[in-house]
């Protein structure tokens, strides 16, 4: 290790009291257009595969299939298992790591949702129908899985809203590459239903998936393979969570329930 008398003498200068801000900072020169209009592809096929799950989750009126199809049922598992592994993967550890590679942790959040974007929009445009239907709500039974699936969806819409649905899918830091601003920090606020429970948002995927009216063997595997992805995956949520915004989420925590509201005497 060099001496102190081998290192070079090193000086902060003072700003001058008149300067050109674009001399000291030029949100230009960090500007990545084409990336921008590039990744914007992510929330595109995000909505669109979203739009598409809702549809699958709606039910099958009837089935085009009188037999099992064993065929088009490991392509629906397959297609199902990528969705999950890579949504799974990607969204911490070595996965976030090979995201900040090409393009830097400014570009993280939109690869992140252009890789989500194109599995599960492949999946809801691929998916085939193995028939044949396991069971269906006939009559006025039919009205009791759309009281589950209504709230449900509610929930869903009510929860993306309060942390933001832009935020979900990458939009402000497109916008950040765009305009060669700072990639937006993300705050932790425990506004309802988030000041109710901890998973609003899966707890309304959950409820859509038990709530759908009509079941083929497809649907009977989706329905049992992402319940069982939610229950386990919302523990590793609420670490990584514990982990970015620290003792104040681990409070939250303590005092907030995961799944079910708990009302004490005395709420408002």
């Amino acid at each position: 290790m060099p001496s102190n008398k081998d290192t070079p003498n090193r000086r902060v200068e003072p700003v001058p009291e008149s300067y050109d801000p674009s001399e000291v900072f030029d949100p230009e020169s960090r500007s990545r257009q084409g990336l921008a209009v590039w990744l914007l592809i992510g929330p595109f096929l995000a909505a669109f595969g979203g739009l598409g799950f809702l549809r699958m989750l709606s039910g099958v009126s009837r089935s085009e299939r009188i037999r099992f199809d064993g065929g088009s049922f490991f392509l629906d598992l397959t297609l199902l298992l990528i969705f999950i592994g890579t949504h799974t993967a990607f969204a911490r550890g070595w996965g976030r790591r090979f995201l900040n590679r090409p393009f830097g942790p400014d570009a993280e959040r939109p690869l992140y949702v252009l890789v989500t974007g194109i599995t599960l929009f492949a999946m809801t445009f691929f998916w085939q129908d193995t028939g044949p239907l396991i069971w269906k709500w006939n009559g006025w039974t039919s009205v009791l899985p759309r009281l589950v699936q209504i709230p449900g969806l509610i929930l869903v819409i009510w929860s993306a809203v309060v942390i933001g649905a832009g935020g979900m899918i990458g939009l402000p830091h497109i916008r950040a590459l765009e305009s060669g601003r700072a990639t937006p920090k993300q705050e932790f606020v425990a506004l309802p239903p988030y000041s109710l429970l901890r998973q609003p948002l899966n707890l309304g995927l959950l409820m859509l998936l038990i709530g759908m009216p009509e079941v083929t063997a497809d649907r009977l595997m989706l329905m049992i393979v992402m319940i069982a992805w939610i229950l386990l995956v919302a523990p590793i949520e609420e670490r990584d969570a514990e982990l970015e915004f620290g003792e104040g989420y681990a409070v939250y925590r303590a005092r907030t329930p995961r799944w079910l509201p708990k009302w004490r005497p005395g709420d408002r």
